[in-house]
């Protein structure tokens, strides 16, 4: 038989095999985290759907990252990882120092700068500015002039973009830069005298544990709205907050995480955000504020507290 016809007959069977491995791949992830969460445990739950809903079978190990991370504890926790996936900035900051080869995502990171100087791709929890100011405007339709309290350099690229952004919206920026959390009581009184609206964005000195209560009680005796970071925000007084579903951030991982198996670089993929939106509102600070909130808005919202 001529060697052409051989291969003509051989070629489904081999195109069959090659598809049958590749949806039947078995996937080995090193996860990268610190102490569990409900939030990482759900966006595992997605990741490990989204892979076999492909036909790709995961099989993940946790590594705790407990400060003395090494390649080590990567290669012998699955030998060869597939992939590494790290959870938060600091596990992506461990993963870095230990060296790996494999390919790695760092997700459920605070902020876009982290891990700039690896090939790594990486998950955001922010939402672009558009959105975010496109909620705003939802939520609070009679709002034009939005006070922003920063700490940081990031911060301040971030604040500068905000006003390019809220310029199409018809929004005005007013922001204030603090130094220390013993300036934030005097900023945030000039923020509430010139503002519309208080808009909290992630900063490690502007917004903690420890100057939660000043920037709510600042918010409530204003009757200025504080749109918070988060749920937990929400319940201690913000009016509202975007949240994520951390499920489908683990599928969203999960698509990322199989282009690259299939060859794309980490790097080349950059920068990824959340794609799916929930929200929370407070409805006892929309009455202590002087806020309307519609019958709309109430429906559509994953939490109301009361």
């Amino acid at each position: 038989m001529r060697l052409w016809k051989l291969m003509l007959l051989i070629a489904p069977f081999v195109l069959d095999r090659h598809v049958a491995s590749a949806q039947g791949e078995r996937v080995r992830v090193v996860v990268v985290q610190g102490a569990p969460t409900v939030a990482a445990q759900e966006f595992l739950d997605g990741f490990r759907r989204r892979l076999e809903q492909a036909g790709r079978t995961a099989e993940i190990r946790t590594v705790t990252n407990d400060g003395t991370l090494a390649i080590t504890h990567i290669a012998t926790a699955l030998a060869p990882p597939s992939l590494v996936l790290a959870l938060g900035s600091r596990a992506v900051e461990a993963v870095r120092d230990a060296h790996t080869d494999a390919p790695v995502i760092g997700a459920l990171l605070a902020g876009e700068n982290s891990a700039q100087d690896k090939d790594i791709a990486r998950i955001t929890l922010e939402f672009p500015l558009d959105v975010e100011l496109e909620w705003l405007h939802r939520v609070l339709p009679g709002v034009r002039r939005i006070g922003i309290l920063y700490s940081t350099d990031a911060n301040a690229v971030r604040v500068a973009q905000a006003r390019d952004v809220g310029k199409a919206l018809g929004f005005e920026i007013v922001a204030r830069r603090v130094t220390s959390p013993a300036e934030i009581p005097a900023a945030l009184a000039a923020l509430a005298s010139g503002a519309d609206v208080l808009w909290g964005i992630p900063d490690d000195i502007v917004l903690t544990t420890e100057t939660a209560k000043a920037v709510l009680l600042a918010s409530l005796r204003n009757r200025v709205p504080f749109v918070g970071l988060s749920a937990q925000w929400v319940r201690a007084g913000a009016l509202y907050a975007l949240e994520r579903d951390y499920a489908d951030l683990g599928a969203q991982s999960a698509d990322i995480a199989i282009r690259i198996l299939d060859g794309t670089s980490p790097r080349a993929i950059g920068v990824v955000r959340p794609r799916k939106v929930t929200y929370v509102l407070n409805a006892r600070t929309a009455a202590l504020v002087n806020v309307s909130l519609s019958a709309d808005l109430l429906r559509g919202a994953s939490e109301v507290v009361r």
